[in-house]
This record gives C-alpha cells, sequence and structure tokens, in this order.
C-alpha cells in the first residue's frame, strides 16, 4: 500500500510537506540571490572554522577550500532531493533520484545565470551547478531508503500483530 505510507496520503502530511517545501524555497532563493558571495564579506555564512579546523589537520585553506565549498553546495540542495523523492513517492526509485539530480541542474543552472548576469559581486560557477545535482541526488537517494526501511518496518509489525496471524496461535 503505496498510499498509506506516504506522507502526501492524509491531509495533515499534506499541510507539512507544502510547509517544508515554502520554506525551504524562500530560503533557498535567499541563498541563490544575496547579492554578495554567501561565504564572503556580508555574505550569509563563514568557512573559517572548518578551514581553520582542517588545517589543524594539515590540509592547507588553499586545498581545502574547493571541498568545503563544493560539500556547502551539496548540503544545500539536500533538501531539495528529500521533498521530490517525497512528492514523486508512485515513481520507481531510480527515476526519483535521477529526476531530483536533473531538477537541481535546472534550479542551479537558472540560479547561476542570474548571478553572472544580474549580481555584479556573484559570479557563475559550473561547479556549483554540478555539487547542487550531487546534493539533490544524496537527499533522495537517503530519502527513497529511509521511506523503503519505514515500509517494511511497517509491514513487518503488522505481520506479528496477533489479529494478523494465520494459524492455530493466531487471536490466542
Amino acid at each position: 500500500m503505496v498510499a498509506e505510507a506516504s506522507i502526501l496520503a492524509n491531509p495533515k502530511g499534506r499541510a507539512w510537506f507544502a510547509a517544508g517545501a515554502v520554506a525551504y524555497a524562500a530560503a533557498l532563493a535567499i541563498v541563490l540571490l544575496w547579492p554578495v558571495h554567501v561565504d564572503g564579506e556580508g555574505g550569509l555564512f563563514r568557512f573559517d572554522p572548518i578551514l581553520n579546523l582542517l588545517a589543524r589537520f594539515g590540509i592547507p585553506i588553499w586545498a581545502s577550500y574547493p571541498i568545503v565549498e563544493f560539500v556547502g553546495n551539496a548540503a544545500l540542495f539536500l533538501p531539495l532531493g528529500v521533498l521530490w523523492a517525497l512528492a514523486t513517492d508512485r515513481w520507481p526509485a531510480v527515476l526519483r533520484i535521477l529526476s531530483a539530480g536533473v531538477l537541481a541542474t535546472l534550479i542551479s543552472a537558472g540560479a547561476e545565470t542570474v548571478q553572472g548576469r544580474l549580481l555584479s559581486d556573484r559570479t557563475m560557477d559550473p561547479r556549483d551547478i554540478l555539487a547542487n545535482a550531487v546534493g539533490a541526488a544524496v537527499g533522495a537517494f537517503a530519502t527513497v531508503l529511509a521511506v523503503r526501511a519505514a515500509r517494511r518496518r511497517g509491514e513487518s509489525d503488522r505481520a506479528t500483530s496477533p489479529d494478523q496471524r494465520v494459524g492455530p496461535t493466531a487471536g490466542s
């Protein structure tokens, strides 16, 4: 019963999903359209603490910054993958994961174009598009696995409940 296990199967679940989607879309728009680099002067985030921590382990900032930036961009799009996988619950798992990456690619390409053309203190970077697509795909993959595990657990619980057993010990 796919519909019963879906968060979108009941009005309360749909309301929570919609609220989460709107909140995420607003936060994503703020980050993507921030007028300056989000990790620079006047930005929303500071990577310095992470870079300094990595430097303590002997990883120079020039080497660690691209990794931290990539992971940050991927993390930004993890929720998109989660939301997309929940919204496309009836699709095959592979299609849900791949389409999450494609959706993130399209959103990111649009955002990078706006950043490069309209926001003079932002730059267009194709590596951000790749990181965002990876993040969305990972979010969708994790959601597919989590939903699958929850459904199996639910099926197992139903199969072992006294009123569902078949045979001489059923209901006793």
